[in-house]
């Protein structure tokens, strides 16, 4: 899952922005440079959603759906090799929070960015600020934003840059998995919710 995910599901299992905000956070520290996290406020709920965030990773990660969106993203895939198979697992969480954005289902997102700005300040109050104006999201609603930002994830990274992902034939891919992402996205998001409690 990805952090706008992370946040709803989050708020599914405790219905304040401070937690939905922890359990985005692992999802976000790579954007701050790994910067200490200093709460002003609320610094054990915040902790308490990390923990939360690890729950639903373990779920999300082991659901079958998942599993079978990705290998549908990789079979159409011109190599389904290593890097496709990075590059779905990316992408796929990538379109799961374009849909939730886009039918307005993430509420939970708005409302830990909102605490955000209040309670944090350094790199953590320049992310929130960067958030708020959607630069990081608006990518997320499309197969072509989403290919962009996945092969320019997967190019800042050593291992993966040797992959040779591109933004086309992913942006393709992207399009042949859409659908049943947009079906069944809320769907997964229930169930990851359900099975994280347990």
């Amino acid at each position: 899952m990805n952090f706008v995910a992370h946040a709803v599901v989050a708020h599914r299992e405790r219905a304040e922005p401070a937690f939905a905000f922890g359990a985005m956070v692992p999802d976000l520290s790579r954007l701050t440079r790994r910067a200490p996290l200093e709460p002003a406020r609320d610094a054990h709920v915040v902790t308490a959603g990390v923990a939360a965030h690890h729950r639903a990773d373990a779920a999300f990660h082991d659901h079958p759906t998942f599993k079978a969106w990705m290998a549908t993203l990789v079979d159409n895939m011109p190599e389904p090799d290593r890097g496709a198979r990075a590059a779905a697992h990316v992408a796929v969480e990538l379109l799961i929070d374009g849909v939730l954005l886009e039918r307005g289902a993430a509420g939970a997102y708005d409302d830990a960015l909102t605490w955000g700005d209040g309670a944090l300040d350094g790199p953590w109050g320049e992310l929130i600020t960067r958030m708020q104006v959607g630069d990081l999201v608006t990518a997320y609603r499309s197969p072509d934003g989403i290919a962009e930002r996945v092969a320019g994830i997967l190019q800042r990274r050593p291992r993966l840059a040797r992959l040779g992902v591109t933004a086309g034939p992913l942006a393709d891919a992207v399009r042949a998995v859409e659908p049943a992402v947009r079906a069944g996205a809320e769907t997964l998001v229930t169930a990851v919710s359900e099975c994280s409690l347990m």
